[in-house]
C-alpha cells in the first residue's frame, strides 16, 4: 500500500538545515518553496513517467448507432445558442440539426462543434433569425467516434484496449494511441484511440478510429494529474513515502539552484539518478525526453548532470 505522510513543511525544514539555516520560505507567499515543490511534483507525475500508485482504470462501451435527441427548446443570449434536448452529447462532437423550421441557419444539415451543459448542449453560433418561443426539431450526433467521461484528474493515457466481441471467443486487443484522430465514415473494430477534447470541467472526450461497427468495451489505463501544492502543511501525496529520497533531492536541487549554491549540481544528479533508477520500463527515448525536459525547465548544468548519470551507469 502506497502511503504519503511526509509534509512539504518537513522537506522545507530539511532543506533549511542543509542550507546554513537559510529559510526557503520568504514572507507569507511561502515562496520559492511552494513553486519548487510544485515543479518537482508535476515533473514526477508527467509523461513519460508512469507509476503504479498513480493510475486509474476507466472505460466505456462504443455504440454503432449515432445518438439522436429531440430538441425541446432553442434560445440565444449574447451570441450563445442554447439547444435543449433529451440527451447530452460528447464535448466537441459534430451535430447535425434537422426539422428546425423557425431557425433558418439550423435547417437542413448543419454540422457545428458543441459543448455539453447540464440541461442539454450548447453551441457558439451567430444567428440572424431565432424564435422567441420554444422550437422543436432533431439533433443527431454526426459520429459514433466520440465518448465523454468525467475524469477530473486526467493526466495522460498509459495504454488502452478494446474487447473484440467480433472474435470467437472474444479477446482483448491493445489499441494504438494517437495524438490526433479525424472523423471517418467506414466502420470497423476500433484500432486507434486518443484523448480528443476536455470541456474545462473535468469531462474528457475520447475518440476512436475507425467508427465502431459493434458495441465494443473499451478499457483505458490513465495516469492522474499532479495536485496543486498550496500549503506547506500538505503532504507529498500521491507520491508515496518510499520515494522521499527522490523528491527531497529534487526540491533541494531547485532551492540550491535558486540561491546559486555550488552544491546544486550534486543534488540534481541524485534526483535524476533516483528517478531513472525507480522508473520502470523507460526506453532510451523516454529517458532522453525526461532529461531534456528537466534541463530545459530548470536550466541546470547539463554537462555536469550527464557526467553524474554516466558515473552511475544510467
Amino acid at each position: 500500500m502506497s502511503i504519503s505522510t511526509v509534509r512539504v513543511a518537513d522537506t522545507i525544514e530539511f532543506c533549511k538545515r542543509l542550507s546554513f539555516d537559510r529559510n526557503p520560505v520568504i514572507g507569507n507567499s511561502l515562496e520559492p518553496a511552494l513553486t519548487a515543490a510544485n515543479i518537482v511534483m508535476q515533473t514526477l507525475l508527467s509523461p513519460p513517467l508512469n507509476w503504479f500508485w498513480n493510475n486509474q482504470e476507466i472505460g466505456f462501451t462504443t455504440s454503432p448507432t449515432p445518438q439522436t435527441s429531440a430538441i425541446t427548446n432553442i434560445t440565444i443570449l449574447s451570441g450563445l445558442l442554447t439547444v435543449v434536448g433529451t440527451n447530452s452529447f460528447a464535448f466537441g462532437s459534430p451535430i447535425i440539426f434537422s426539422g428546425v423550421t423557425t431557425v433558418t441557419q439550423l435547417n437542413g444539415l448543419l454540422v457545428i462543434p458543441i459543448t455539453v451543459s447540464s440541461t442539454g448542449f450548447t453551441a457558439n453560433v451567430t444567428l440572424a433569425d431565432v424564435a422567441s418561443t420554444p422550437v422543436t426539431g432533431t439533433a443527431t450526433n454526426a459520429t459514433t467516434q466520440d465518448y465523454a467521461l468525467p475524469v477530473p484528474n486526467f493526466s495522460h493515457i498509459e495504454h488502452a484496449s478494446v474487447y473484440d466481441i467480433s472474435q470467437t471467443p472474444p479477446r482483448w486487443t491493445q489499441l494504438k494511441l494517437q495524438d490526433s484522430l479525424a472523423l471517418e465514415t467506414k466502420s470497423d473494430r476500433p484500432f486507434y484511440l486518443n484523448d480528443h477534447t476536455e470541456d474545462g470541467n473535468g469531462n474528457m472526450t475520447f475518440r476512436v478510429l475507425p467508427p465502431p461497427d459493434l458495441a465494443y468495451p473499451i478499457s483505458i489505463h490513465i495516469q492522474k494529474t499532479a495536485p496543486r501544492v498550496t500549503s506547506a502543511n500538505q503532504t507529498w501525496a500521491p507520491i508515496p513515502d518510499f520515494m522521499q529520497y527522490i523528491y527531497t533531492w529534487g526540491f533541494l536541487a531547485l532551492i540550491w539552484h535558486f540561491s546559486d549554491d555550488a552544491r546544486a549540481p550534486v543534488a540534481n544528479q541524485k534526483f535524476l539518478a533516483g528517478v531513472l533508477g525507480r522508473a520502470e520500463g523507460l526506453t532510451e527515448e523516454d529517458r532522453n525526453i525526461f532529461l531534456n525536459a528537466w534541463y530545459n525547465l530548470t536550466g541546470m548544468d547539463q554537462a555536469k548532470s550527464q557526467q553524474g548519470m554516466q558515473a552511475r551507469g544510467i
